[in-house]
């Protein structure tokens, strides 16, 4: 007989199997539609060929190190649409095994219902960017796995799926700078797994071709990140539906003075939490950044954040420190999934304004969460540290 945990466990994994199944059937029928894909095996192409990676053309965009064609490789030597598939069972794969690993940290013994409400709130983000086989998806796989290693001080695997995460996108170097302010025990194993990651690429091409996609790569993310386009939803897509957008150099500004408050506010939060919760801080904190301050914000990224913000909504609703902010944090994930869509019809570019201002809510109770805990929250913190 199954008991109550296991139903609960096996309904989780089952939701997230029928998800990909469903869209894996879809991608086998259409592979050419709803899809980046391609650009990435265009990459691949282009990496053995020697050409340049960042050369625009009406379906080309690569916003990657080279070391992404690298990691995309293996699956680009499968068959299509085979190879589509398995690229997205493997992201998706990785972001829920990795949410699994996050639970299993916790301390309660209902660790599996969890998991099930966890889920359920952030499939809604993750359905667009798994259907098109965005590396956003992979992104946030490996942000999980990085926090998870980091709350067990596991410096190592902690530093491998950093580096990997900056191999699979360039703003994974958020997530290096602001770990390494607490956790100062990653920074010599980071330098090293850094070093072997500029290096990789030798191994497989031409040393003057490197050296020129590294240049190139600089100089192409350094262009995108001034972009004014109004197709995005960062913080300035919210001020540019207001009619105030901001210019590429004063965006770029406002960048920078938003990472140094985002570090002094994650230094302040650290010290008066326990792991995990310490970990899941930089998690949330770091999806936040990305989610507002990154110029190439789309809707479909912020599967990013997703699972910080499902992990704080079951969190307050399970623990009951305040079921109303537990709700309101699961309207927030499941608004960003659903909500542009169910009123596409009626609303044009919602998700530009609306993603950015539920992050502004989202970043205004983190900012209370590590500046301040209630009674009732030390206490079960206090709890939950003894449980240990």
């Amino acid at each position: 007989m199954v008991n109550k945990e296991s139903l609960y466990l096996n309904i989780g994994f089952s939701l997230w199997a029928l998800t990909v199944l469903i869209i894996c059937i879809l991608v086998f029928i259409a592979p050419l539609t709803h899809t980046v894909v391609p650009v990435y095996h265009e990459a691949v192409e282009r990496w053995g060929a020697s050409k340049s990676l960042y050369t625009d053309t009406a379906n080309y965009r690569y916003f990657y190190f080279p070391q992404f064609a690298l990691i995309f490789s293996p699956f680009h030597c499968v068959p299509m649409p085979f190879s589509d598939i398995l690229w997205r069972i493997f992201e998706a794969g990785l972001l829920v095994t990795g949410m699994w690993k996050m639970v299993k940290l916790l301390p309660s013994s209902d660790k599996e219902s969890f998991f099930l409400c966890m889920s359920l709130v952030v499939l809604t983000p993750c359905i667009g960017a798994m259907r098109n086989g965005q590396a956003n998806v992979l992104f946030a796989a490996l942000m999980v796995y990085s926090i998870v290693a980091l709350a067990q001080s596991r410096w190592w695997p902690a530093a491998v799926f950093m580096i990997f995460s900056l191999a699979v996108k360039p703003i994974g170097l958020v997530l290096i700078l602001l770990a390494v302010i607490v956790y100062p025990l990653t920074i010599w194993r980071l330098v090293i797994g850094l070093c072997i990651f500029l290096l990789l690429p030798f191994l497989f091409a031409d040393s003057s071709y490197v050296f020129s996609q590294y240049q190139q790569s600089l100089s192409y993310l350094l262009s995108s990140s001034l972009t004014a386009e109004y197709r995005f939803s960062d913080l300035n897509g919210l001020l540019r539906s207001l009619g105030i957008g901001l210019t590429g150099t004063v965006s770029q500004s406002i960048r920078i003075i938003a990472g140094i408050l985002f570090a002094g506010l994650w230094w302040k939060g650290s010290k008066q939490m326990s792991e995990p919760e310490r970990s899941f801080l930089l998690l949330g904190l770091t999806g936040s950044y990305l989610m507002l301050f990154n110029p190439m914000t789309e809707g479909n990224s912020y599967v990013i954040v997703a699972p910080s913000i499902a992990y704080y909504a079951i969190y307050y609703l399970k623990d009951k420190v305040n079921p109303k902010l537990g709700w309101s944090l699961v309207f927030m994930g499941l608004s960003i999934g659903l909500l542009p869509e169910l009123l596409r019809p009626f609303v044009n570019y919602l998700g530009l304004w609306w993603h950015p201002l539920m992050m502004i809510f989202f970043l205004i109770f983190l900012s209370y969460k590590s500046l301040v805990s209630s009674p009732s929250e030390k206490k079960i913190q206090a709890t939950q540290v003894s449980g240990y």
